[in-house]
């Protein structure tokens, strides 16, 4: 029997019908999320002290890999934190999130403009820029591009898919100085940026450049180039293999962007959902952007009353692999 098609929804669709379950406590700034986040900073400047004291080789490449794991810790942090559920006063908000997101190589105000204020309201339709590139937009750059920086077939499960995460970051920072109504072939969707927000970026790289100069200022040059590039990749490769399950194996739409068809969630063992701040929960952070992200199991658990036939909560190692049963470019959308 054919499975019926599901027809897309908007996200107040699904929140006129949920609300009602969210916890009052869950719309309470999460405060004390400020204290791991601050470890794994204190852990960062404290594994790179001793890195510099013992320079032995199990001793960089060890703790260069425990480094990636809390810049990967503080990136998912620090996504919470810029939907305003961790703290929500201006300017305390901002420079928390320009502090921790320095790790991370994020200016904080190209981020709001990329992720809350387009990708939210565009999952993977034509003005997402986060989804995959389709058919219409193939060009040599990104066909190179697409190959070995997304899930895809052509290329099953490449480490090279490992660097997407520097690579998004340092693509989206380029288009924020293109021209208006101009961007790189590799970028899906660059958002239009006004030139005081253009400054403001510019400025918030410096920072980040700022944090980067301290590091080397402790390790020197050698071991500076050895540990960023295996922390660096660690970071990458932890945060993409949990992110290319988050849309990139979901259906795309022309202009809708249904926060259930587009999104997956992932089951994972609890320990680790602690540790990365319940980011499995991705249908979840869709439909409720923000509330504490603590509460998203009770949520998972209403949605799948309520939505059985359309929501997507799959192990974990199922959602990728088929993430990676895409071809390198995506049909254009018809719908």
């Amino acid at each position: 029997m054919t499975q019926p098609i599901l027809q897309p929804e908007s996200m107040g669709y699904y929140t006129s019908r949920l609300k009602k379950f969210i916890p009052r406590e869950a719309l309470r700034p999460a405060n004390y999320k400020l204290i791991p986040m601050s470890i794994h900073v204190i852990l960062v400047f404290i594994w790179l002290n001793v890195i510099r004291i013992f320079p032995m080789w199990w001793v960089i490449v060890g703790l260069s890999l425990l480094i990636g794991v809390s810049y990967a810790c503080l990136f998912l942090y620090c996504h919470e934190l810029t939907h305003g559920t961790i703290v929500r006063k201006q300017p305390y908000r901002y420079w928390a999130e320009l502090f921790f997101w320095s790790f991370s190589g994020m200016p904080p105000t190209m981020w709001e403009k990329i992720h809350n204020l387009n990708h939210h309201k565009s999952m993977n339709n034509y003005d997402d820029p986060d989804r995959r590139t389709f058919k219409s937009e193939k060009n040599f750059w990104n066909s190179v591009y697409n190959v070995f920086i997304y899930p895809n077939k052509t290329l099953r499960f490449s480490f090279t898919v490992g660097f997407a995460m520097i690579f998004y970051t340092s693509k989206h920072l380029v288009s924020v100085f293109f021209p208006e109504g101009k961007k790189p072939a590799i970028v899906t969707f660059r958002p239009d940026y006004t030139k005081a927000e253009q400054r403001k970026i510019f400025f918030e790289f410096l920072f980040v450049l700022g944090i980067q100069t301290l590091i080397l200022a402790i390790l020197g040059w050698k071991l500076y180039l050895i540990v960023s590039l295996v922390s660096w990749f660690i970071y990458s490769t932890g945060l993409i293999i949990f992110i290319i399950t988050q849309h990139l194996r979901n259906p795309n739409f022309k202009d809708t962007a249904d926060p259930l068809l587009t999104s997956t969630s992932v089951i994972v063992p609890v320990f680790l959902d602690r540790l990365i701040d319940w980011h499995s929960y991705h249908v979840e952070h869709h439909v409720f952007p923000g509330i504490n992200f603590d509460y998203y199991p009770e949520i998972s658990k209403k949605i799948q009353e309520h939505f059985p036939d359309r929501y997507q909560r799959l192990p974990f190692w199922r959602a990728v692999n088929e993430a990676y049963s895409h071809e390198v470019f995506e049909e254009d959308p018809l719908t």
